[in-house]
């Protein structure tokens, strides 16, 4: 995208696991005490309602203290680390991170995020289970970005094309996944140009259970680098890389829990895989999730136009610690969404 903006290695995936086993644990905990907790009152700030962090905490079963006072804040547990900065929209989760709705606000000398963001960003990550309905995750539709009369990224210096990396991408995340039983189906498997509209459309004709976008980015600065991963903006607020808030809801805002889930360990685990540089979880309402019906993310795998990460995109064996890394994050979704069906995997 041009920027407007063989196996998982099971070692890692061994590793993932284990500490998703305590997360669960550490679920079953703080959802004891959240159950008890009561909400103190919300505040508006520039229109939008906002809860102090120090309840945030309270709600989690965890502690709340200042980094730097006024400034920055810690919600956190032994396992669990939520980092806060006032007027910014990034926060940090275990090192991980993401970009929520709205900046961080102070009111009566604490910190303070959006009801929204606790909602639709905090709480998917640490309650899944409050949410229904819950899906099942079998049948997947990717989506290589662009197609035919329509490049995407380039860089000709390194014969670079996005059509055909996004393409290349999808057909080794694809035979990774049918490994693991579940059924893949593509946008598209040649190359043809496919209008955005359409892109969401086939998943909602195929009754998708998840749709993941693949592409790479380009910019006109060779110095920008990193991955990133979108998900649908939440009603009433303004994208990542926006600042006007559109107040309408959008087909695929039904199933925002789950794409935030699904974003997070894609992003985590691409970020963990390749050692690129975190650009976090994003929100934007691209044409490709806007119609969606079921979960769907939009990943961006680099910036092409970067002289040493094209040169990685370029290369298979990068290609294949990218598609290693994505379905790493599928396989850490499945969990967590059984988690929240109460099934044992």
């Amino acid at each position: 995208m041009t920027f407007r903006a063989g196996q998982p290695d099971m070692s890692s995936l061994a590793s993932t696991l284990r500490r998703l086993h305590l997360n669960r644990v550490i679920w079953l905990m703080i959802a004891c005490i959240v159950v008890g907790a009561s909400l103190a009152d919300a505040v508006t700030i520039n229109g939008h309602r906002y809860v102090s962090l120090p309840d945030v905490a309270t709600r989690f079963g965890m502690d709340h203290s200042w980094l730097v006072r006024g400034k920055e804040a810690q919600v956190g547990s032994q396992w669990s680390d939520l980092r806060f900065t006032l007027h910014k929209r990034d926060i940090t989760y275990n090192g991980d991170k993401i970009y929520l709705g709205a900046p961080v606000a102070l009111h009566n000398g604490v910190l303070h995020i959006t009801e929204v963001d606790y909602e639709q960003t905090l709480k998917p990550l640490f309650f899944p289970q409050q949410f229904d309905p819950k899906p099942k995750l079998y049948h997947i539709v990717l989506d290589p970005g662009h197609g035919g009369k329509d490049g995407g990224a380039q860089n000709p210096s390194l014969k670079l094309q996005e059509k055909y990396l996004a393409m290349d991408l999808a057909n080794r995340v694809k035979s990774r996944l049918e490994r693991y039983g579940y059924k893949v189906s593509l946008t598209r498997t040649t190359d043809k140009y496919i209008s955005l509209s359409e892109r969401p459309a086939i998943a909602n004709r195929l009754n998708a259970d998840l749709f993941v976008s693949l592409h790479f980015n380009a910019i006109n600065n060779s110095k920008v680098d990193g991955i990133e991963t979108f998900v649908m903006t939440p009603p009433g607020h303004a994208s990542t890389n926006s600042t006007s808030a559109d107040s309408r809801s959008y087909a695929g805002n039904k199933d925002a829990p789950w794409s935030l889930m699904a974003g997070y360990y894609i992003q985590s685990a691409m970020v963990e895989k390749t050692r690129a540089d975190d650009r976090g979880l994003k929100r934007a309402r691209f044409a490709v999730l806007k119609s969606l019906e079921c979960p769907g993310v939009l990943v961006e795998g680099g910036f092409v136009s970067h002289p040493t990460e094209g040169r990685n995109i370029g290369s298979s064996a990068y290609r294949d610690k990218l598609a290693d890394a994505i379905v790493t994050g599928i396989l850490n979704y499945q969990k967590a969404i059984n988690r929240a069906r109460g099934i044992d995997s």
